[in-house]
């Protein structure tokens, strides 16, 4: 059965383009994984393939975002696995790639496409959600900013559009976010620094960006209401 995801992690995808279980432990890598991470690794410092939890800007405070992601926090361990000396397993396993920017580059590598997650007549899947996303901009009076040219382009090769990519990178940010503090709400998620600068979301209303994050939120996080209460509300 092919992986209906539409985002693997690098360690992943090395495994199952190989044929290896990602779920299993191994004490030593096996060499095809191995390879397979560097050639990934590689194309993602050099901005050849997208990552989605990897940004490729350097990172500095003003940022408004947690250096984790940002790919030159990681620059000691990314050339190790460039040159094959060490692999960071959590590294790995953090690095988020898109389906269609993995198929984008593929294609500009004349790489065969992997069955695992491109299986025969194998299409995109439309949701209905995305076109609600634009009627609901349009009806609010607000769109998304309008990309460079550039950027543009490097989109729609990717086969995804603006929305689309501000959709997934305010996912995978918001889970990981959780992750380190499960106490915080959809509500201040929704205006977090790194949801709103990293993600893109401070192009779209907030409306759309707390249903993209509802959407990855567990049960327990649904039940929260509202901000957290000030210990000192007169101050």
């Amino acid at each position: 059965m092919p992986i209906l995801n539409t985002e693997l992690s690098v360690w992943e995808i090395a495994f199952r383009w190989n044929g290896r279980d990602p779920d299993r432990w191994y004490w030593r890598i096996p060499l095809v994984a191995r390879d397979s991470f560097r050639m990934m690794m590689d194309a993602i410092l050099n901005q050849e393939l997208e990552c989605i939890t990897l940004s490729p800007e350097k990172w500095s405070p003003d940022k408004n975002a947690p250096p984790e992601f940002f790919i030159r926090h990681y620059l000691d361990d990314v050339y190790a696995c460039i040159a094959g000396r060490h692999y960071n397993r959590k590294l790995l396993r953090w690095a988020m790639i898109d389906r269609s920017a993995f198929q984008s580059w593929c294609e500009r590598r004349t790489i065969p496409l992997p069955e695992f997650w491109f299986p025969p007549g194998w299409s995109e899947y439309r949701w209905v959600d995305e076109e609600l996303e634009e009627t609901e901009l349009r009806e609010l009076g607000e769109k998304p900013a309008s990309p460079s040219p550039e950027a543009e382009e490097d989109q729609v090769q990717a086969g995804l559009r603006p929305s689309q990519r501000a959709k997934i990178a305010t996912q995978q940010i918001a889970m990981s976010l959780w992750k380190k503090d499960p106490k915080l709400t959809i509500a201040g998620l929704v205006e977090h620094e790194a949801i709103q600068d990293l993600a893109g979301a401070k192009s779209y209303t907030p409306e759309v960006v707390r249903r993209w994050i509802s959407a990855v939120a567990t049960k327990e996080v649904k039940e929260k209401r509202g901000r957290p209460r000030k210990e000192n509300p007169t101050e």
